[in-house]
């Protein structure tokens, strides 16, 4: 893997060549599971990338199914000494009951330049739960 960066957060906002993020993840944390997240996702493109036009694609990933894309950003690289950041605001992943981590991958056209695992944790524990369905 190329050295990259990759930002999970809230809100991001670019403006004047700046990333601004508010609340930025290190986990998920929901109070309870299975929970639905709303975020803003950014990653580096470049240096080093040739010429061209690229398909970035965004993958998450909770056990061990398949990786199911949440977000795809076309980036047009002018020249290898330029950096991008590209942004795709808005994603959404649904966690289940028994997920203890999210890794998301992202793909250089079809090959992976980023994947980062974040955990997974809820305020209600699993004894919690069941006894509020059995009451």
């Amino acid at each position: 893997m190329e050295n990259q960066y990759l930002v999970v957060a809230e809100s991001i906002i670019y403006k004047n060549s700046k990333l601004t993020c508010i609340n930025i993840f290190d986990q998920f944390m929901s109070v309870q599971l299975p929970a639905e997240f709303h975020f803003d996702l950014a990653v580096m493109c470049g240096p080093g990338w040739e010429n061209g036009e690229y398909s970035v694609a965004i993958k998450a990933q909770t056990t061990e199914e398949t990786p199911v894309q949440i977000g795809e950003i076309k980036v047009n690289i002018p020249n290898e000494n330029f950096v991008y950041n590209a942004l795709a605001p808005n994603l959404r992943v649904s966690i289940g009951a028994d997920v203890k981590k999210i890794k998301f991958l992202v793909f250089k056209n079809d090959k992976i330049i980023v994947e980062r695992s974040y955990p997974v944790n809820s305020f209600m524990g699993q004894k919690q739960k069941e006894k509020t369905s059995s009451q």
